[in-house]
């Protein structure tokens, strides 16, 4: 009688519900699937198939499966080489044994050591939400990912991966869904089923990139102060607000996540050439006092805002005069 040796078992795991091959596309603002309110019991029995060489003159086959500490959790008979069943996730270790005609059972193979995995989860078409465009505030762009239910599953592993293949996020979350910030760039997603006792499924990877798109700043806008005209009161004139005397520069909804930066230029009253006379970097929108406007002189402002990740705005230019009297 030939018996089941270790090098004749062939063990395969079912692919449940095609999960494998049913994959979601990146969306911009669709709506969520509607899924599930809670995950599913921890102890959920996964589909599980072992297979081995068929044995000539073998009339039936044996499985057993025992834990780790060599305790037998169940038997199982089948009448050819296939077995399809249901078993919790876990390490177990499995032998198994066939008869002939006589219903005569040979030995034991030895012991395998085998892993049920939980299936990976189900992925609908729909399984990104974002805009695809960050928000100029914040530098970033909310995503979120749904997934449906998985076998076996008492939570899941969602890593995000940039175009440089640097792993960007790497969370576990217990649920069917989950929403994070991404700057501006290009990501694939994996997603990974986890047993509770952390066996974890092969990895999916969903269908369709991340892009998130990037955008140009709003161009800075100058606060001005409203002042009356010295030649006729009854106009308001605008002009630069001061600092003990100094004009200062500030900035009307400026982005807090933006750096304004720019050039302060000068000539004389008749003078047709512009001489740089300072450079400056408002962080963080914060006021610019012009202590290089001190001499007579006209005076031209050119200012931009930039922050990585997010195109550098137009120029605001403004131009005042420093008269020899005072401003």
């Amino acid at each position: 009688m030939k018996f089941l040796t270790r090098s004749s078992l062939i063990f395969l795991l079912l692919s449940g519900s095609l999960a494998l091959a049913v994959k979601g596309t990146a969306t911009d603002g669709a709506a969520a699937p509607e899924k599930p309110a809670e995950l599913g019991p921890v102890a959920e029995k996964v589909p599980v198939e072992l297979e081995w060489e068929q044995i000539i003159g073998a009339k039936a086959y044996e499985l057993e499966f025992q834990n780790q500490e060599g305790k037998v959790l169940n038997t199982f008979k089948s009448n050819n080489h296939i077995f399809k069943f249901k078993f919790k996730v876990g390490r177990y270790r499995v032998r198994s044994r066939v008869s002939d005609a006589r219903k005569v059972y040979g030995e034991w193979s030895p012991l395998e050591e085998f892993t049920v995995q939980p299936k990976p989860a189900k992925i609908p078409k729909k399984n990104v939400v974002t805009t695809g465009v960050i928000d100029k505030k914040t530098l970033t762009s909310e995503v979120t990912f749904h997934w449906g239910e998985a076998a076996g599953a008492s939570a899941f592993r969602v890593k995000v991966v940039n175009e440089k293949a640097e792993v960007i996020r790497d969370e576990i979350v217990k649920g069917f869904s989950y929403t994070t910030t991404l700057t501006a760039g290009t990501y694939s997603t994996t997603l990974t089923s986890i047993g509770n006792d952390g066996i974890e499924s092969d990895p999916v990877t969903l269908a369709g990139r991340v892009i998130i798109e990037t955008v140009q700043l709003d161009k800075p806008v100058i606060v001005f102060d409203e002042v009356a005209d010295p030649g006729n009161p009854k106009v308001k004139i605008q002009r630069l607000p001061t600092t003990k005397g100094t004009p200062t520069l500030r900035w009307k909804d400026a982005s807090k996540v933006a750096d304004t930066v720019g050039t302060l230029e000068y000539r004389y009253f008749f003078g047709e050439e512009w001489i740089p006379v300072d450079k400056f970097t408002s962080k963080d929108a914060k006021e610019v006092i012009l202590s290089k406007a001190a001499k007579p002189g006209r005076y031209r402002i050119t200012a931009w805002a930039e922050a990585g990740g997010l195109k550098k705005s137009e120029a605001t230019t403004y131009e005042f005069v420093i008269k020899p009297t005072g401003y």
